[in-house]
């Protein structure tokens, strides 16, 4: 018998504003398994908070909570 497992994709995306590789954020407690199971994420605790940001290309202001994280120290933008 052999074991199925299902195993996710581990998705980065490039950053829109320096295009250095990005990591989604995930909130909330996680259990280790997850952690193996998503090397490239950014784990960021319980607590969702809104940021305010300045959208790159059209220079409009816009609030929510951030899914993505570019991993460069230089940079570090958050976007959703």
């Amino acid at each position: 018998m052999t074991e199925n497992k299902k195993v996710k994709r581990v998705l980065t995306r490039k950053c829109p504003v320096c295009g250095h590789e990005s990591w989604r954020i995930i909130y909330g407690m996680v259990m280790p398994d997850v952690i193996e199971q998503y090397p490239k994420a950014e784990f960021a605790g319980c607590v969702v908070m809104e940021e305010q940001r300045l959208y790159p290309t059209t220079g409009h202001v816009e609030w929510g909570a951030p899914k993505w994280a570019c991993q460069s120290p230089g940079c570090r933008h958050r976007w959703w």
